[in-house]
């Protein structure tokens, strides 16, 4: 099946560094424009089925695609970004302070009333699995959902080690594109494109 899987466009909080978590966040009038020229470049595309994260900039980025696909939403909470706990709503350098403090690695640091990295790949490998039992080969699946889920879902399909995960920087409604095969097979066709936003 072919997983295109996008972050959602540019926040307010994105713009002043705060740590969104599981905050849901408000696209800038940039993040909106990201979305709009997003699904312009989906126009053609067939998609089967949309996935998205419930949090509203991820809301308020995929619900574009209804202006040229006529398939509904289904809102997954699997597919929110890691909690960063008590940093919600805060400055981004406090919980990196904490991070430093604690000693820790960033996969298995936990911020307090928060997730792990460990935490959030144990939700992508939920949804993987709720997606190759669900779906056929022949599937088109658009997924919309965040930078940190992203992270580990790359990590996931692709076996790589924990010190690893961070590897890949993914941008405001960046495209990846994916072929994943019923036995859980990838092959990445496209990584962190932006070619919409020129």
């Amino acid at each position: 099946m072919k997983l295109i899987l996008v972050r959602h466009g540019e926040t307010e909080e994105n713009l002043k560094k705060i740590s969104q978590g599981q905050t849901m966040g408000t696209l800038s009038s940039e993040g909106i424009n990201q979305a709009k020229k997003l699904a312009k470049r989906f126009e053609k595309e067939k998609i089967d089925f949309i996935y998205s994260s419930d949090l509203q900039r991820t809301k308020d980025t995929v619900i574009e695609m209804l202006k040229y696909h006529s398939v509904p939403i289904i809102y997954d909470r699997d597919l929110r970004e890691r909690s960063k706990g008590k940093y919600e709503g805060r400055p981004e350098h406090e919980y990196f302070d904490d991070l430093k403090e604690s000693g820790l690695s960033e996969f298995v640091h936990t911020p307090p009333g928060g997730e792990s990295m460990g935490d959030v790949l144990n939700r992508a490998d939920r949804f993987i699995q709720m997606i190759l039992d669900k779906h056929d080969e022949n599937d088109t699946i658009l997924i919309c959902t965040h930078g940190g889920w992203l992270n580990m879902f790359m990590s996931y399909i692709l076996n790589l080690k924990d010190e690893n995960i961070f590897i890949f920087h993914f941008k405001n409604s960046a495209v990846t594109i994916v072929e994943l095969s019923k036995s859980g097979k990838a092959r990445v066709d496209l990584l962190n494109c932006v070619k919409h936003l020129e």
